[in-house]
């Protein structure tokens, strides 16, 4: 069972030979990087290396075979088998024969796509979304250019023993001076002088005040200066000193690895869970052994997972998925489970072992982000001053139902509104009235489309667009007819106004049904000719293209 934990773990595991070549891989690393076990064992690390990132691990592994380290840790690119990359954090030790001479690497290799991912998402937040910074487990804080604090997360404030308040705009140096005269500080200066990510670990050694204890700390140069994460590690140093070797260290995994290990039978009855159990879910192992695998499922989540269990037990591959479980005090939490069938010596299923872990705080993470990202995606398509869709939303709509258009041979329609001497009303009434004539315009504009994927949009200053998707010229010139009636229903006083006491509005229309002798641009020059013969044809009109 324990050397099957090295077989199912959910993170890629191999053992690597001196001169590079896989020795052997788990089935997470051939389902991580897309190559099989026979075609991991033809190459050599080096063969599917990201290029920028090989010179960086040679080094590593020549250091450690000098005997100057017996590990090392980076965060690495591989090349996967269908081309693109894989971000990864690669841990490597160093295991001797008994007369103390090299004799291969163990290597453990974490998909860290998503989270490279998130950091990049993080770098561009503004202040209004910091509040996600506050709700993930690393501390975090930010330094400009002359080494001040910019912001500082909760878990940072935890660590510092400081409030954000109280060190923005400080020195880095002042308020951390013992950082300046150590290695660590170094990393800094480099990470900022050389624009270049920076990641080490650092022990400190037990004080009056706690414990000793390991801090892993991941430095990124900004624009702005740099980016500073780090977090406890100390129990993860503990665990990989206790993990050295070969059977012991496949038996720690299960006993006291941070990932819950259960075994169940094919129908799904749990026979095994391993003790870290009663930390994860707050139940004794045998108060889990005998029961059903979805006893403790999330009821939303249930129908999904039965479904996948099942799909487990036919195909007998390796499956990985994210569910909620329910804790003994009643509360849920998330899991990312990884699953494989066990088979006996007759080809049948024998049992399924899942290894678990907790993801509660990523997926808390993930959803906040998601949020910040989604209200960030509706402000850029969305004009501050009126509140309907800007120039980016009405290039990328009609972009889009050109080609719905195109593709089932429908009309599309365009308009193209324009405020009549709305310059000489901003001469006579101020920008602020303008801008309140604007938001007036626009508001009539939105109210009169009725279907969903008909559009409004602000164009630029005192002009506005509309997109009507699968509709003809008659059709069109009947929308334009109410907007222009609407408007002029709104009764704006416009005493420099040529054509009315009240503000109007010139419409230009055009129709056409995508085609090789048309395009996007075509109609755009149509309808603005349309709205040129309006305005020169006495303005508070409507014109079609002919």
């Amino acid at each position: 069972m324990f050397l099957n934990a090295f077989k199912y773990a959910p993170i890629g595991i191999a053992l690597v030979d001196l001169d590079g070549k896989w020795l052997k891989v788990n089935p997470s690393l051939c389902k991580l990087l897309g190559y099989t076990e026979q075609e991991f064992e033809a190459r050599s690390f080096q063969d599917i290396t990201n290029p920028e990132d090989l010179q960086i691990d040679l080094n590593y592994v020549q250091s450690m075979l000098a005997g100057k380290m017996t590990s090392y840790q980076i965060e690495k690119r591989y090349i996967h088998k269908q081309g693109h990359v894989v971000w990864t954090l690669l841990s490597v030790s160093l295991v001797h024969h008994q007369d103390g001479t090299p004799k291969y690497f163990i290597s453990q290799i974490v998909d860290i796509s998503k989270i490279k991912l998130a950091e990049k998402e993080i770098s561009d937040l503004n202040d209004k979304n910091k509040n996600i910074l506050d709700n993930i487990s690393d501390a975090f804080y930010s330094l400009d250019e002359e080494w001040r604090f910019v912001y500082m997360n909760k878990e940072a404030e935890k660590h510092l023993g400081k409030k954000n308040e109280e060190l923005k705009g400080k020195l880095l140096w002042q308020e951390v001076p013992k950082l300046d005269k150590t290695v660590y500080g170094s990393y800094f200066r480099n990470s900022l002088n050389q624009k270049t990510k920076v990641q080490f670990e650092e022990y400190m050694p037990a004080s009056e005040e706690s414990d000793e204890k390991w801090i892993e700390t991941h430095i990124y140069p900004t624009k702005e200066g740099l980016s500073v994460y780090f977090h406890d590690v100390t129990m993860r140093k503990l665990t990989e000193e206790k993990l050295k070797g070969s059977e012991a260290w496949f038996r720690m995994l299960a006993d006291y690895s941070t990932d819950m290990i259960t075994r169940y039978t094919p129908k799904g009855k749990c026979t095994y869970a391993s003790p870290v159990c009663r930390t994860l879910l707050g139940f004794q192992p045998e108060e889990l052994i005998g029961s059903w695998g979805d006893s403790l499922l999330h009821p939303d989540d249930s129908p999904r997972i039965s479904s996948i269990y099942k799909d487990i037990v036919s195909s007998q591959q390796i499956n990985t998925f994210s569910f909620r479980v329910r804790k003994k005090d009643g509360s849920y939490i998330w899991f990312e489970t990884t699953c494989q069938t066990i088979l006996d010596k007759r080809g049948r299923i024998s049992e399924i072992i899942a290894v678990s872990r907790d993801i509660t705080e990523r997926k808390v993470s993930e959803l906040k982000m998601q949020e910040a990202n989604d209200l960030l995606m509706r402000l850029s398509m969305t004009d501050g001053l009126t509140g309907i869709a800007n120039r980016r939303c009405f290039d990328e709509t009609l972009e889009r139902e050109w080609g719905v258009a195109a593709r089932y041979g429908q009309p599309i329609s365009l308009l193209l509104c324009d405020i009549d001497f709305f310059k000489s009303y901003n001469d006579t009434y101020g920008h602020q009235g303008g801008d309140a004539c604007l938001q007036l315009v626009a508001h009539s504009l939105k109210r009169s489309l009725k279907r969903p994927n008909d559009l409004a949009a602000r164009y630029g200053g005192e002009e506005f667009s509309i997109v009507l998707p699968n509709t003809n010229k008659n059709g069109a010139s009947k929308v334009a007819e109410t907007i222009k009636q609407w408007v002029q229903d709104l009764q704006i006083p416009h005493l420099t106004s040529k054509v009315s006491s009240f503000v109007t509005i010139s419409i230009g229309t055009a129709t056409l049904v995508p085609s090789a002798q048309s395009s996007i641009n075509k109609l755009i020059e149509c309808t603005d000719k349309s709205l040129y013969l309006a305005k020169q044809g006495g303005r508070n009109k409507v014109v079609s293209y002919e």
